[in-house]
């Protein structure tokens, strides 16, 4: 009986494996808004969860980490097709550069250099995007963003890419997001 006890003592006590590993919460998209202002549209928006401990540690180490973002502003009609107004792929990177000890941001905007790992993970979950936008904008008619990040796997190495292929800590790919823009 004592020993009965025990057992389930110290199975309450300890965590099971299946709860000591549990899955860590999927990238999500969040806080999109923006504005539209003639023939562009602003887009911000926020990714929540994109790096696990591991992908913080091979940034660390000098890997470089892509985001390959798809942005698309749509004209939205109650009960009919809504209408593509413009789309724009984006990308983002950051390498930690060992020799400068920097962290180096690229992205379609140009570069900078970061002083730390704070501030290279807030620029690379941080986003405000400008999208060209086609056609007229109707003032006071709802307009939105559809935004969609997933980490791109073909610009690691050759032995990298073969490793994360079997590793789900690096599939960050959101799904697709929705948030309305505001019109002047």
């Amino acid at each position: 009986m004592r020993v009965l006890v025990a057992f389930f003592t110290l199975w309450l006590l300890l965590p099971a494996p299946g709860r000591a590993f549990a899955d860590p919460k999927p990238p999500t998209i969040t806080d999109i808004t923006g504005t539209i202002r003639g023939k562009e549209a602003r887009v911000r928006f926020v990714l929540l969860h994109a790096f696990p401990p591991e992908m913080v540690e091979a940034l660390k180490s000098g890997i470089r980490i892509t985001f390959k973002i798809t942005i698309e502003v749509e004209r939205v009609y109650r009960g009919w097709f809504n209408q593509t107004m413009g789309k724009l792929r984006y990308a983002r990177s950051v390498r930690y550069d060992a020799l400068s000890r920097v962290y180096r941001l690229d992205s379609d905007d140009g570069s900078e250099l970061l002083p730390d790992i704070h501030a290279a993970l807030g620029r690379m979950t941080r986003f405000e995007v400008s999208v060209p936008i086609r056609g007229e904008v109707e003032k006071g008619k709802p307009y939105r963003a559809r935004v969609r990040v997933r980490l791109d796997k073909v610009g690691l190495s050759e032995p990298l890419r073969s490793i994360f292929f079997f590793s789900s800590l690096w599939d960050v790919e959101t799904d697709w997001t929705r948030g309305y823009l505001a019109t002047p």
